[in-house]
């Protein structure tokens, strides 16, 4: 029986035009997966979080930093250092006490999407777009998915084993690598919150089926003259999935094991800072070097950037140009993240 706390909560969704307790219902019985809890994510669990659900799971194993706050809304200056999934798990636990949430610090399996009926991709991350869609795909379950950079975005609903069936690699058939971020090209904050509010209404129009979703259909949004444009997609002959792709994942480093390299001189690695010139003013581990001041094209690097995500696109090319690369897993937040853990190296970071 759904206590008087839910129907109020619910009431609104209710008295909405074809609606009703049959809606509220739905949405009572339904287990919606959330991979990624940053820009989008934020406001898709903002109003999922007052949707009625049974159960919402939280996937994300970043956590809070400082320059997140502007855009996800979901936390606050005393969260900056915990992890997003659990802060987001708490926030969201304070609108519905009825409302049963799991949250995983961790990176998304294949495996997460089992027990759900929507999974909502707000990762923004190609590679985990492309993980979630086969995983989807096998499961038979429906997902939505998002993206954000600078002033655009993108919506839509994908699944391949629907009437019509339709999946991420309908949309881009190449397995082509992540390509910017946030941090070099920046997001007007809003945007997010525009794009992640159309993921979330996707979620009812699919459980409850208040509203189309927009299955076969891309949602594009320029944010420069806020328009929105929508184009059809098909699954057509050209259809294909990527093959997988060799060595995809390059190695990664502990920051404290990196610590260990860096205090003997005689194997000291050689550092490669990928990011941004206002980031480096930020601090850098001494004896970085920016990618054009590498010499030897050869020689083996481990790759720092803000989180990892990328230094790990820019190891993945130089593995393929013939370049050893490790990547320093979780960058340099994780380098200050761990710095208790690494005391006898906290010199190693120059402000």
């Amino acid at each position: 029986m759904t206590s008087d706390a839910r129907r109020r909560l619910t009431s609104r969704t209710a008295a909405l035009e074809g609606a009703g307790e049959r809606a509220v219902r739905a949405l009572a019985d339904a287990s919606v997966l959330v991979v990624g809890a940053g820009g989008l994510g934020a406001p898709v669990l903002t109003y999922l979080a007052g949707a009625g659900l049974r159960r919402v799971t939280i996937v994300d194993h970043d956590v809070v930093d400082t320059s997140n706050l502007a855009r996800q809304t979901l936390f606050a200056a005393v969260d900056v250092g915990l992890p997003k999934a659990e802060c987001a798990a708490e926030r969201v636990r304070g609108v519905d006490p009825e409302l049963e949430v799991v949250a995983l610090a961790e990176p998304f399996r294949p495996d997460h999407v089992t027990g759900h009926d929507v999974v909502v991709d707000a990762a923004d991350s190609v590679e985990v777009t492309r993980a979630i869609s086969d995983a989807c795909s096998r499961a038979g379950i429906p997902f939505v998915w998002g993206t954000v950079l600078g002033l655009d975005g993108q919506v839509s609903v994908f699944h391949d084993s629907g009437s019509e069936p339709i999946d991420f690699h309908d949309l881009h058939p190449d397995a082509l690598p992540d390509e910017g971020s946030c941090a070099l090209d920046g997001v007007l904050p809003a945007l997010c919150g525009a794009v992640g509010s159309v993921m979330a209404a996707q979620v009812t129009a699919l459980v409850a089926g208040i509203g189309e979703p927009l299955l076969g259909r891309v949602l594009t949004v320029d944010a420069r003259r806020w328009r929105w444009t929508e184009s059809p997609l098909r699954r057509g002959p050209a259809s294909h999935r990527p093959a997988p792709q060799i060595d995809d994942a390059p190695p990664r480093i502990a920051p404290a094991a990196l610590a260990e390299r860096l205090r003997d001189d005689r194997g000291r690695p050689l550092l490669v800072d990928v990011r941004t010139p206002a980031e480096l003013a930020t601090g850098t581990i001494p004896g970085s070097l920016r990618p054009e001041d590498l010499t030897d094209p050869s020689a083996p690097v481990v790759v720092v950037c803000a989180s990892g995500v990328r230094a790990t696109a820019w190891a993945r090319a130089a593995r393929a140009a013939g370049r050893p690369a490790t990547v320093l897993d979780g960058g340099i937040e994780a380098w200050r993240r761990e710095g208790g853990m690494i005391a006898a190296h906290a010199d190693t970071i120059a402000e």
